[in-house]
């Protein structure tokens, strides 16, 4: 594994071009201002929970059908034109909410046949929007890290790369704070208000209004991308520019599946993308319900940026623990204090402690950042360069995948603790409801981490026999071979 360079040799990371655009690249596509008030958001469109569920579930089958594919024709048709297309399908997302309605359930209470037809409306506008958010992260995911990686000169590769992903955590952590704020204030309704009638004017907002000014923000978060995505560099030299649309999607099929069975072989490779999907897919389906969470610990929806912004802050603070540990300690090791951080964010859950337990997420919030440190590093570290953007899109794949098979399994879970609970006892207070089954649910999620970490440990002897930093250096010392 190499050393990093001394302060004599790199006193800074190089200036490159892709690698500046792809920092704010990744910014800008994935800080959303709406994200602090996320669940919440497509309630108060008109959407159930449960509902909310499956469009996530939809969300994450459109990256999982796309992933892969999108990869390929990355490697095939130009990193770039894949973020360009990305970028588009951005703006198309934001778009469809902007013009989406807003379903007031309360004036169709009497009415049944026109709330079923309200409701299966708005449901299937955000069931396209879904598909088209989840085609878009498809489109990003693998080319936008392999653009910027290939851009780096071979020297010290893997130093330089660390650095610009130690860069990218710390304004994106600066970035979320900005958002979260903004987002959460814009979103509520009283904070508009204030803030028009402290510049003179008596115009009134309602919830059905302001709840689509962070989406409106986000729509020119959109466009900026759009903007950067066009200003990169292709550094990749296509092999199918000239083939037909289908013969050049059926080679993209078939690199997939070379690469695929390429992954298999590879033991190092394989055992870092099981263990990014299954840790990655439980802290995911915290961040997706955290807006829930947070009531059950009976915060106010304002309450959210701020809490928001703690989690942005931790994840400076992110950065400068993983610049540390990747140097100092084996990957297997930063793994352990990875599994060991979730597990007492997990645990944490269990047990809700009203305003109090909100501290016990820091845990879930430094892992989540520390699991795709690693995960991107050594990745990267062990990837041949002309498969680099397929592995990358293979690791998001089954990441997805792993996500939308949990959000299935978190909407049975709640669709038997609902079945199981007496809602005679909850008759005046359907919010309450909701809240006591979230917290039955929740509370067993630790259970579910820990059989895994059992079952990938297991695994990982039986199958291999040989430790996750025996494996990596093997296949590193192969790669340099073929170099």
């Amino acid at each position: 594994m190499a050393s990093p360079p001394t302060e004599s040799e790199h006193p800074s990371p190089p200036e490159n071009h892709n690698a500046r655009l792809f920092i704010l690249f990744r910014i800008f596509f994935s800080c959303r201002f709406y994200y602090p008030v996320f669940a919440i958001l497509f309630v108060d469109f008109g959407l159930s929970i449960e509902q909310f569920a499956y469009l996530n579930l939809a969300w994450a089958i459109s990256i999982v059908v796309l992933e892969v594919p999108s990869g390929a024709l990355a490697d095939q048709f130009g990193r770039r034109t894949l973020l360009i297309a990305a970028s588009v399908l951005m703006l198309a997302e934001m778009l469809i909410l902007c013009l989406s309605p807003v379903v007031d359930l309360t004036s169709l209470v009497n009415d049944p046949t026109a709330h079923k037809k309200a409701v299966s409306f708005l449901f299937i506008i955000f069931l396209f929007n879904r598909i088209i958010s989840g085609a878009a992260e498809a489109a990003a995911s693998g080319a936008d890290e392999a653009l910027a990686y290939d851009s780096l000169a071979a020297e010290n590769r893997e130093w330089k790369w660390s650095q610009i992903t130690l860069q990218l955590m710390r304004w994106q952590s600066f970035s979320f704070i900005l958002v979260s704020l903004i987002g959460a204030a814009v979103y509520d309704p009283k904070f508009i208000n204030w803030l028009v009638s402290f510049f003179g004017s008596s115009t009134r907002f309602s919830q059905a209004q302001t709840l689509k000014f962070p989406i409106s923000l986000n729509l020119l978060m959109a466009m900026i991308t759009l903007a950067i995505s066009l200003r990169m560099k292709e550094n990749h030299q296509p092999s199918a520019k000239k083939l037909p649309l289908s013969l050049a999607i059926n080679n993209s099929i078939q690199k997939t599946y070379a690469t695929g069975m390429q992954i298999l072989r590879h033991p190092a490779t394989f055992m870092l993308i099981l263990i990014g999907l299954f840790f990655d897919s439980i802290i995911r389906l915290y961040y997706t319900v955290g807006s829930f969470y947070l009531h059950l610990l009976e915060y106010e929806p304002r309450h959210f940026g701020p809490i928001s912004m703690a989690g942005s802050l931790t994840g400076i603070a992110a950065a400068w623990i993983a610049g540390r540990l990747i140097h100092r300690f084996r990957p297997s090791t930063n793994f352990y204090i990875v599994t060991i951080l979730i597990f007492l964010g997990l645990l944490s859950l269990a047990f809700p402690i009203p305003y109090i337990s909100v501290i016990f997420l820091v845990p879930l919030w430094l892992a989540m950042r520390l699991l795709h440190f690693f995960i991107s590093n050594y990745l990267n570290q062990i990837t041949a360069s002309e498969n680099r953007a397929t592995v990358l899109s293979f690791k998001s794949m089954n990441m997805n995948l792993a996500y939308g098979a949990l959000v299935f399994l978190y909407g049975l879970q709640s669709k038997y603790l609902h079945s199981q609970t007496d809602s005679s006892l909850f008759e005046h207070d359907p919010e309450a409801l909701e809240r006591n089954v979230f917290a039955q649910a929740v509370s067993t999620w630790w259970i579910y981490f820990a059989l895994v970490v059992i079952g990938v440990f297991l695994f990982q002897k039986i199958k291999y026999g040989q430790n996750l930093d025996e494996m990596m250096l093997s296949e590193e010392h192969q790669l340099k071979k073929m170099l």
